[in-house]
């Protein structure tokens, strides 16, 4: 352990400095909301994992968690069980969820209907640079990271990532994969 912190304004301050692999994070915070934290520490220091942990009963916690850019997380009765297990996954680049956020994410996900395009209709018209970038988003690659292989801007491989939103009406990193691993875009 290479730091502590209180609320968020000491946390981002130690994540500065100690740059650390991996931060747990509570998601009830006194002075700001442990997901926005999350995506803060996520778009900042993009190579730190990030595990969260929470106490909140309300299952719409686990997907804001999700889209801020949690790696893992465990629901606060369920951390002695789980954080032993939960750390060794994230830090080996998987997703960690303790049983009840997986279940949590099962109900949250049967709520939304299937963007657009996806299921038993005609496959939409993508284009070799949408699938391409499709199947950067399923290998867990960050944009610019998808962007360099594709040989072409950040804001470019943005520009086919908002055209994927349109057509596919995706509006999740998440949902975007999920559609190219049911359409064989990329392999689960």
């Amino acid at each position: 352990m290479v730091g502590e912190a209180c609320n968020a304004r000491e946390a981002l301050a130690e994540v500065g400095k100690t740059l650390p692999d991996l931060v747990v994070l509570d998601l009830n915070l006194p002075d700001q909301d442990g997901a926005s934290l999350a995506a803060v520490i996520r778009s900042t220091w993009p190579k730190t994992k990030i595990l969260v942990l929470t106490g909140d009963s309300n299952e719409a916690v686990v997907p804001k968690a999700i889209r801020a850019g949690a790696d893992g997380l465990i629901r606060k009765e369920d951390v002695a069980g789980e954080i032993m297990r939960a750390i060794p996954a994230v830090m080996a680049g998987q997703s960690y969820f303790s049983p009840r956020a997986a279940t949590a994410i099962v109900h949250e996900l049967r709520k939304r209907p299937e963007p657009r395009g996806e299921g038993s209709g005609p496959q939409l018209q993508l284009s070799y640079r949408e699938k391409e970038l499709l199947h950067g988003l399923a290998e867990g690659l960050a944009y610019k990271e998808i962007a360099a292989g594709m040989g072409v801007s950040v804001r470019t491989a943005e520009t086919y990532r908002m055209r994927l939103v349109r057509k596919l009406g995706c509006s999740t990193r998440a949902e975007l994969v999920r559609y190219a691993v049911r359409n064989g875009l990329a392999e689960p």
